[in-house]
């Protein structure tokens, strides 16, 4: 609608009062308004109504008027100050008006401004603009008027704060994020503006989901938790505690989240009627079978449960009798009849079923409970049961209904019901009586259970009916040892007196039924739990005290001892201590096994009493580990250098930075569980202390940083730098506790101490110290399952193995007198692990440390296990055989194909005897021998004889003296053979720290890789041997092969360097020049292959000179040096093969002629092509079966498996086999006819050259790896290594000299002389000053011939023709 713009609306706020519930709308007319009403939908939401009738309705109606000129608008104002109420008509009447807003024309459209007390919204404002100030959200006028009809609203309401709830949900690819935010949330300001208006007050993270595996578990941050059933549908991840979880397994579909965790909830108990009605009678006696409590959901408990009536089908109808403990009250047996006998005014059974639900009663109380009776069933078995869950508690019967399949189980209705039953004391009681038990008295629903149980019951109500307070007493069940009978005496009151007297009748009484064994214990079980003396939580490593006492409230006399249980098992004496009436268990470092219930018995001298605390992982918590660098050296770089430090901690736990003694945490970014710091140094001078605290809790370390100015000696990605003599401590991998310390030596971290220890086995060396009969088992089940787990760690971690071991030990000295198939079995698994090839480093440095007694240990504790075995058994681990069984005077067996034993006839039967095999334990056992070990003054070992354990070592036990016994071992290092040492491990030797022993057994022989012994007594035996290499010339080969090596590589490097000075002179010719092109390429393939040899070497130790290393070799590096080395050694004889076809080109075909391209085209495809090809094919054939290399002990071509070391050797001394042939033809065809005079002065002197360095080379390369070979096949011939050591180590020297240096041209080029020209056609060559003449030179062929015609060698003149020509001349 149009509004004219000199016109003013006014908005009239009015209060109708009708007493109709229907408002009868009218007209309003007036030659000066037009009104306009809105019913109801327009009310204000913040105006209360008024007090009115309840017969009558309260309206607000909002009214648009328009008023033409000021006049009309000062008479609507004056309305406000009318009497009130209004009367319209008889039903009704305006009790208020009020004016809010007043609108008005400017220049460019309307105002509207409020009215007092009024104001408009902050949206109103913004929408349509204020034209005052925005204050607190509101303003007083806008310069629009509101599409929406809207008015000025009241200021009381619009500043009225209003508190919203907003669940936010943030989708994150890095869970570092919620770290960060925590971090913020915790240390950002209290109150976030979000606008004028609106303000974030607090936030609080309550659920954090994230992906474990293929779903997703959504856990709940402190003080939140998951209601119950999102724990069921969902499935929770930790425990159900007090109807809650903390975890769940999905994204719960309905957006749900965590929600404030609230007080602990309200325990109410019910006392619930059932009528089942069942044509089974096994149901009954299911029912009677079930032992209770039983949890129904984890808010609802069956705390107990006892049948009273059962009615059945009878002749006449049904009878109903009572079970045991209920009866029929008087008028019922007489209602319905009696079909047995009224005794004291009640009986056990009715001819009829009550129609209004009754059933029996306790015998000492007749309040009904109203049943009501859903289903009957005509000519069937029906029997009715009334389940009371909680017979000593008043309350409602609640109404509930479930349905089975074959069952229907259908609850009163909801009437209130009350029992009288009276509160008291229970005390459990036991006699054993002398009476032979049967499987019938474990079953509650046999008859003779029943019969016994009702014997008993009559004894039991005679003897203890008379004492104090008496409410009743029953049977509660059986149990064998003898015959067991526990009951319970319920009584409102103790008499200690009473008691004792009515214990001491029973044993008289209940004669009759059986003697009784002993007597008759009693026991009152508390429900207020143990007390702790340093308050919860607790963390790991930390000292856990609990304290059980008397509630004061009870008289049960003196208390002469306790007994403390944990998880049903008996705690160790030791950690109890006994005072009065209270008694203090104290567990030393706490673990999280330690999570369970304690149990307390107090024993009195005639009632005993009991306390029980559960311990959850609430109360003990795993300890902040905190890992950082705690000693960082730096090397100053000037003022402003950047310093990282970086502190890392456990989930949920976090930590912060701060300096020296700073209270302020430093601004540090957050990555996982790592915090980091980035110090910028001021000075040189500097030596800052950082600290790095777990938030809210006491635990802290520190990180000093050193800064030096002098040279770095030390430098590693680990360490960092340092000083000679700097140390460096650094932390442990995640998972592990502790530090390791190294120190700068020789310009080299050396670690000195390493006391990294996996957090599990460490708490699991924690639990060990408590072990008993009872817990053991358990315990080695848990270690096996941990070990294997961490098992990576473990290998790396000489502390962890060390643990291990300690852990074993406990173990071993906790045993029973028998020891279980799975209990040695999870020993073995453990130890399994511990052995493997991975451990040897770390058992290394264990044998190396001051006690070097683990191994020892492992190995004793391993024959006291084996010497708890019964039985015959037979277990294998992937390094471990045992095997135990009987035999008959004479015993041999094959143990895992390494070892045979045989025990000759004894004449014995019936003997047991236990062998475990350790394939592996020479990486765990130290070399330490009687006749070979000495301790120097400071107690350590001094090794004289390097020996290693060369066999698997048994363990032999047997219940006979045995004083025979042969044993023969497969060698592990079959490159080992001499010296056998048939030894055994003595316990005592070195102050008992052990050692191999061979007193008391022989070798007998060595043949075929096995060695055979010879004892006359039993227990871990191996061999020992030396190494392949006598022992004398040790020091004499180490000479020769590294000065020869030094020699060698030299000579390649001065070769190549003299080839480089002289190539421009001396390779005039192309004989010339493919001759030194040969030499060049022969010298740097050797020294290549040299290179590589040496990185072999230091990938894979030798076991020729390391005995205790002969481990696995890394197959990739290993792989790629074995090729490079093949490749090139091949090269070498390619090339030596090039220098033997050039000899033999320019001798026998002496009218052909080759360009030098083509010759050195030839040659490289000779030289590098095919030793690449030969060595690639190598590669292909062998290296997908794992059979290029040897699998230990070198990086080389593998021989055992796939003889790929043929590869080199048949292309070796095929080249060898050519090169000696060429040699004698050439040698034949010079004797038959001398070279001609027309050949050139140069081409004549390099093929004698050439020549002699074939003749010379050759036969020495080829003897060279025939010692090689040589050595393999009598390994202890001195002769043959020092030769091979020589001539190997020194071939580069021999290249040198018969490949260079011979040679009398490049003599005379390195002497600044030149050789003497030759001219005229018919001068004969003569010597000069650089050396021999090319006749000289063949002499010695000349010699050969003796008597016999010789061709005479001429210099032919010089020609223009390139080639050569010959003449030859018979004389």
């Amino acid at each position: 609608m149009a509004i004219p713009s000199h016109v003013i609306m006014v908005m009239i706020t009015t209060a109708l009062l009708l007493t109709n519930i229907i408002l009868e709308t009218r007209c309003f007319s007036s030659p000066i308004l037009q009104v306009h009403s809105e019913e109801e939908h327009s009310v204000s939401p913040v105006r209360e109504k008024r007090s009115v009738p309840t017969n009558q309705s309260d309206y607000l109606i909002d009214v648009v008027v328009t008023a033409p000129d000021l006049q009309t608008f000062q008479l609507l104002q004056s309305l406000a100050n009318t009497s009130f109420p209004i009367v319209l008509d008889n039903s009704t009447e305006i009790s208020e008006i009020i004016v809010t807003t007043v609108c008005s024309p400017r220049e460019a459209g309307f105002q509207c401004r409020c009215e007092e007390n009024f104001a408009w919204p902050y949206s109103s404002c913004v929408k349509y603009g204020a034209c005052g100030e925005i204050s607190g959200g509101i303003c007083k006028c806008i310069d629009r008027i509101p599409d929406d009809g809207q008015s000025c609203q009241l200021m009381s309401a619009l500043l009225t704060p209003v508190e919203y709830t907003v669940d936010v949900e943030l989708n994150v690819s890095d869970i570092q994020i919620v770290d960060q935010l925590r971090i913020l949330l915790q240390h950002g300001p209290e109150l976030l503006s979000l606008g004028p208006i609106v303000n974030v007050t607090h936030i609080n993270i309550t659920t954090v989901c994230s992906l474990n595996g293929t779903n997703f578990q959504c856990r709940c941050e402190q003080q939140y938790v998951w209601s119950y059933d999102n724990c069921l549908t969902y499935g929770a991840c930790d425990d159900i505690i007090g109807g809650t979880c903390g975890c769940i397994n999905r994204l719960p579909t309905n957006g749900q989240y965590c929600q404030p965790q609230t007080a602990p909830p309200v325990v109410y108990d019910y006392l619930v009627s059932i009528e089942l009605n069942t044509t089974d009678v096994g149901v009954i006696d299911l029912l009677r079978s079930i032992s209770y409590p039983i949890s129904i959901t984890d808010t609802i408990l069956v705390s107990d449960l006892n049948i009273s009536t059962v009615c059945y089908p009878s002749s006449a109808g049904y009878q109903c009798r009572c079970e045991d403990q209920y009866r029929w009250s008087c008028d019922q047996c007489f209602k319905y009849g009696s079909c047995d006998n009224i005794t004291d005014d009640t009986c056990g059974c009715i001819s009829g079923i009550p129609p209004d639900g009754q059933h029996c009663q306790s015998a000492d109380q007749h309040n009904s409970t109203t049943v009501v009776n859903t289903t009957h069933t005509t000519n069937t078995t029906n029997s009715t049961i009334v389940v009371d869950t909680t017979p000593t508690t008043n309350t409602t019967t609640p109404n509930t209904s479930t349905k089975a399949p074959t069952t229907t189980i259908t609850a009163p209705p909801a009437v209130s019901t009350t029992t009288n039953t009276p509160i008291g004391l229970n005390v459990e009681m036991s006699v054993e009586l002398d009476r032979t038990f049967n499987s019938n008295l474990s079953n509650p629903l046999s008859d003779e259970y029943k019969t016994l149980e009702s014997s008993i019951n009559k004894v039991l109500v005679s003897q203890y009916s008379s004492i104090t307070g008496f409410i009743k007493v029953s049977v509660t069940g059986f149990r064998e040892g003898s015959v067991i009978t526990e009951f319970t005496v319920q009584t409102s009151n103790i008499n200690l007196g009473e008691v004792a007297t009515a214990n001491k009748n029973l044993i008289t009484a209940i004669t009759p039924i059986a003697p009784v064994i002993g007597s008759v214990t009693a026991l009152i079980n508390s429900k207020t739990p143990t007390k702790t003396i340093k308050p919860f939580p607790i963390f790991t490593g930390q000292t856990m005290a609990l304290m059980c006492e008397v509630s004061p409230e009870l008289n049960i006399g003196d208390i002469s001892g306790s007994k403390w249980k944990f998880n049903g098992k008996e705690i160790n004496t030791n950690q109890v201590l006994f005072s009065g009436s209270t008694s203090t268990l104290t567990v030393n470092n706490v673990a999280l096994l330690d999570i369970g219930l304690y149990e307390c018995t107090l024993t009195g001298g005639v009632i005993s009493y009991s306390q029980k605390r559960a311990v959850t992982n609430d109360e003990i918590k795993e300890t902040p580990i905190i890992r950082l660098k705690r000693r960082v050296n730096v090397k100053c770089g000037g003022g402003g250098q950047v310093i990282p430090i970086e502190c890392c901690v456990q989930s949920p736990y976090t930590v912060n930075w701060f300096r020296g003694s700073e209270d302020s945490a430093l601004v540090s970014s957050a990555i996982g569980g790592c915090i980091n710091y980035d110090h910028r140094l001021e000075s040189c001078s500097e030596r800052p202390l950082f600290t790095c605290k777990v938030q809210n809790l006491a635990y802290e370390d520190k990180t000093e940083i050193i800064v030096f100015t002098q040279e770095v000696a030390c430098k590693d990605g680990q360490y960092g730098d340092g000083r000679d003599g700097d140390e460096s401590t650094i932390k442990c991998d995640a998972g592990l506790e502790g530090f390791k310390k190294a120190r700068c030596v020789s310009r080299k971290w050396t670690v000195f101490e390493d006391t990294c220890i996996v957090t599990r086995v460490k708490e699991l060396l924690f639990a060990s110290e408590r072990l008993n009969e009872e817990t053991v088992a358990e315990f080695a089940t848990n270690l096996s399952k941990v070990v294997k787990e961490e098992e990576t760690k473990i290998l790396s971690s000489p502390a962890t193995i060390s643990a291990i071991v300690d852990i074993l030990k406990n173990i071993a000295a906790h045993i029973g007198e028998v020891v279980s198939k799975d209990f040695i079995e999870d020993v073995l698994e453990t130890v399994d692990v511990i052995v493997g090839d991975g451990s040897r480093e770390s058992w290394t440095t264990l044998n190396g440390n001051e006690t070097k007694n683990a191994s020892s240990s492992l190995l004793g504790s391993m024959e006291l296990l084996a010497g708890g075995l019964v039985g015959e058994e037979a277990l294998a681990t992937k390094r471990i055989l045992l095997n135990r069984t009987s035999f008959n005077n004479s015993f041999s067996a094959d143990l895992n194909s390494s070892i045979f034993i045989d025990i000759p006839d004894i004449n014995l039967r019936n003997v047991f005897i236990t062998t475990i095999t350790f394939s592996t334990l020479n990486n765990v056992m130290p070399v330490r021998h009687n006749s070979s070990s000495v301790l120097d003054t400071t107690g350590n070992e001094s090794r004289v004889v390097d020996i290693a354990v060369n066999a698997a070592v048994v363990l032999v036990q047997i219940n006979e003296t045995i004083q025979n016994v042969t044993l023969s071992y497969s060698k592990l290092n079959k490159l080992l053979s001499q010296g056998p040492q048939c030894v055994f491990w003595n316990f005592k030797l070195f102050n008992n720290r052990g050692a191999w022993d061979s007193e008391g057994c022989k070798f007998v022989s060595d043949i075929n890789n096995t060695v055979t012994c010879n004892c006359n007594h039993l227990t871990s035996f191996s061999i020992l041997m030396s190494t392949n290499i006598p022992e004398e010339i040790r020091f004499a080969l180490d000479v020769i092969t590294y000065v020869g090596v030094g020699i060698s590589m030299a000579s390649l490097v001065i070769c190549l360097i003299i080839e480089g000075y002289i190539w421009k002179a001396m390779t005039r010719n192309s004989t010339s020049f493919m001759r030194h092109v040969s030499i060049v390429n022969s010298a740097v393939s050797l020294l290549i292959a040299n290179i590589c040899f040496i990185i072999g070497a230091s990938i894979a130790d030798n076991p020729l000179e390391n005995p205790e290393s002969d481990h696995l070799v890394p197959v990739g590096p290993c792989s790629t040096a074995t090729f490079f080395m093949h490749f090139f050694y091949l090269a070498l004889f390619f090339w030596m093969l090039v220098s033997g076809l050039l000899l033999f080109y320019r001798t026998v075909m002496v009218f052909s002629h080759m360009s030098k391209s083509i010759m050195l085209g030839i040659g490289f495809v000779l030289g590098y092509g095919c030793p690449l090809i030969i060595a690639v094919i190598t590669v292909a054939v062998t290296a997908p079966g794992n059979g290029y290399i040897r699998k230990d002990n070198a990086c080389w071509l593998n021989w055992f498996e796939t003889n790929a070391l043929l590869a080199l050797v048949i292309p070796a001394l095929t080249i060898v086999s050519i090169n000696l042939l060429i040699v004698f033809v050439v040698v034949v065809k010079m004797l038959r006819r001398g070279v001609g005079d027309a050949a050139q002065a140069d081409e004549r002197h390099t093929v004698v050259v050439i020549l002699r360095c074939v003749v010379i080379l050759t036969p020495l390369f080829g003897l060279t790896w025939a010692l090689g070979v040589g050595t393999m096949i009598d390994s202890t011939n001195k002769g043959i290594h020092i030769a091979f050591a020589f001539f190997n180590s020194l071939q580069g020297f021999f290249i040198l000299v018969f490949g260079t240096l011979f040679d009398s041209r490049i003599r005379s080029i390195l002497l600044k002389k030149s050789p003497a020209s030759s001219t005229g056609s018919n001068h004969t060559s003569r010597t000069t000053s650089g050396g021999l003449s090319s006749h000289s030179g063949l002499n010695w062929i000349n010699r050969l011939r003796r008597k016999r015609n010789i061709y005479h060698v001429s210099e032919a003149a010089p020609s223009s023709n390139t080639g050569a020509s010959e003449s030859f001349m018979n004389t």
